[in-house]
This record gives C-alpha cells, sequence and structure tokens, in this order.
C-alpha cells in the first residue's frame, strides 16, 4: 500500500487534468500558455534549485547514468530491428522506435521519484534526467529522419531541432545546477526561498496539464503497433536497466530512482516530434496514451518487486 500511495496519486492527478479538459475547466489556450511556464521557467528552476542546493558528489550516481545509457540505446536498437522486421512505413518506423525509449521524465518522473523516495531522491533524478535527456533527444532525431532517408529539408529540420536542444531550459537548467552544486557556491536566502515558492508550483501544474494534454482521438489508429512499443517502453527498457544497475552494484534508493526513471511511459513530445519530422503523429499519440495508462501499474510493480527482493 505504501507503493500504490507513492505512485497513484501522480497519475490521479494527471486524470484530474484530463477530466478538467474534458468539463472545460481547463481549455486549450490555457494549457499551451501553462505548458509554455513550465517548460521556461518553472522546471529548470525546480531543476536547478534542487541540483544546485544539493552536494553533487553524493547526488551523482555515474552507474544509474550508465545504466540508464544501456537500457536505452540497447532498446532504441532492439526497436529498429523489430520495426524493419515488421516492414512498417517510414513514418510508422520512426514514430514506432521514438516510442520506445523515450521517456517523460520531467512530468511523470520526477513527481513519482518525489513521492516514493523524497527530496535526495529528487536531487539524484534531476541529475540523471540532466544526462539523460540529450540522450533521449539526440537518438529521436536518428529514429524519425533515417527511415525517411538523408533529403535536404529533413536535415534542416534535424539541424533546427539539434539547435533547440542545445538550448534547452531544461538541459541548461541541469547544467547550471551542476556547476552551481561542484562549486559549493551559496544561494542567497531571498533568492532561495523565491527558487523554493516557484519550485512547488512546477509538478501540480505540470500534471494536470499533462493531462489535459491528451487527446484520445489520437487513439484510433495502430494500437497494436502502440501496445508493443509502450511494453518495449515501460517493460523491456525497465528490465534491460535494472539488471545493468545490478550488476553495477547499485541497490537501495538509487535503485528505485533508476528504476522510476527508467519506467516512465513515452513522452508527450514525441507526438510533436513525429508532427514536425515526418514520424506518424497519430501513432505516437496512441503511444503515449498507451504507456502512459499502462506505467501507473508497471512502475508499481517495478517497486514491489524491488522491495520483495530486498534491493
Amino acid at each position: 500500500m505504501d507503493i500504490v500511495q507513492a505512485v497513484f496519486p501522480v497519475f490521479l492527478v494527471i486524470a484530474i487534468g484530463a477530466g478538467a479538459r474534458r468539463y472545460r475547466f481547463l481549455g486549450e489556450p490555457f494549457i499551451d500558455t501553462a505548458n509554455a511556464l513550465v517548460y521556461y521557467l518553472l522546471l529548470p528552476v525546480l531543476l536547478f534549485h534542487s541540483i544546485g542546493t544539493s552536494d553533487f558528489r553524493q547526488a551523482f550516481s555515474a552507474s544509474l547514468v550508465a545504466g540508464g545509457y544501456a537500457a536505452t540505446v540497447a532498446t532504441f536498437l532492439l526497436a529498429v530491428l523489430l520495426a524493419r522486421r515488421l516492414g512498417m512505413a517510414p513514418a510508422e518506423r520512426g514514430s514506432f522506435v521514438q516510442g520506445t525509449f523515450r521517456a517523460n521524465l520531467a512530468y511523470v518522473g520526477l513527481p513519482i521519484v518525489l513521492s516514493a523516495v523524497g527530496d535526495t531522491g529528487l536531487r539524484k533524478a534531476g541529475i540523471l534526467l540532466g544526462f539523460m535527456v540529450p540522450l533521449l533527444n539526440a537518438l529521436s532525431i536518428v529514429a524519425l529522419v533515417t527511415p525517411h532517408g538523408a533529403g535536404a529539408d529533413r536535415g534542416r529540420e534535424a539541424v533546427r531541432i539539434l539547435k533547440q536542444i542545445l538550448t534547452n531550459p531544461i538541459i541548461l537548467s541541469s547544467f547550471l545546477g551542476v556547476v552551481w552544486s561542484l562549486l559549493k557556491l551559496p544561494l542567497p536566502g531571498l533568492i532561495g526561498k523565491t527558487l523554493a515558492i516557484l519550485s512547488s508550483a512546477t509538478l501540480p501544474l505540470s500534471l494536470l496539464c499533462l493531462g489535459g494534454s491528451f487527446s484520445f482521438e489520437r487513439a484510433r489508429s495502430g494500437f497494436r503497433l502502440a501496445a508493443v512499443a509502450a511494453a518495449m517502453k515501460v517493460v523491456l527498457l525497465t528490465a534491460m536497466g535494472l539488471v545493468v544497475y545490478r550488476a553495477l552494484g547499485v541497490s537501495g534508493e538509487d535503485l528505485r530512482v533508476g528504476a522510476i526513471m527508467l519506467g516512465c511511459p513515452t513522452a508527450v513530445v514525441t507526438y510533436v516530434m513525429a508532427s514536425q519530422l515526418k514520424g506518424d503523429p497519430d501513432l505516437a499519440g496512441t503511444i503515449v496514451i498507451v504507456s502512459t495508462a499502462a506505467s501507473a501499474f508497471t512502475i508499481t510493480g517495478w517497486l514491489f518487486v524491488l522491495k520483495a527482493m530486498g534491493w
């Protein structure tokens, strides 16, 4: 029950957001504005504050990063081979592959880590997120562009998105927090309290907007492919990551953080990138919905397994 009470409230808030959108308490203009506020201000503030005020040498785990990278790349390669084996069309292939590894670390992972592990886990998860996001974005571009060949338009679009990655506020704030923590720079009390207030608004607002962003109309096509992609994301990738973590000697709080972050559902942004890089946006949207619904149970299951095994 402790595990259920730590995980399910996060998904209930997402469901409340979906219901609020359904009954017009949340409108599309508000959701777009709030998402921009979370993405460009609140989430960067949360990451900088949580990482910058921590002891980086204690919060950083090279094993967590290594295991996350290994599981993500392995899942990416398996998805590429499976997509070719099944003879998917180029647009389907890109969205399918992207949906198997790109996780919703910020909007789903961080709230669950905070609920299940606490503030210390949140700092570790924030640092892990800072290292994982560049890899996930780079592989997403490869997954979506490669099936169509090396056309000039697609190349320019990929370069444009790559520039956006390099100026990504989440990556920049995580990097700045790491530097601040490594240099052990002080944070003035007035500024610290201001950042703490802003940070407290981040996760509830992001979860409500995540629920409000769901469109079940997108879930009309490719359900079988979406189910396979979702299973690879929330089951296969997480399982491989846990195997690597145990081989590296990861246990306790670090292992729970890794299980939650790797077990996150497919990110909503995969739908946006699929639209920009000639993927299949309908399939991408279906993968997001299926993986999000499934992850409420799979993340709970992974945490239960870790507790039962005494890890």
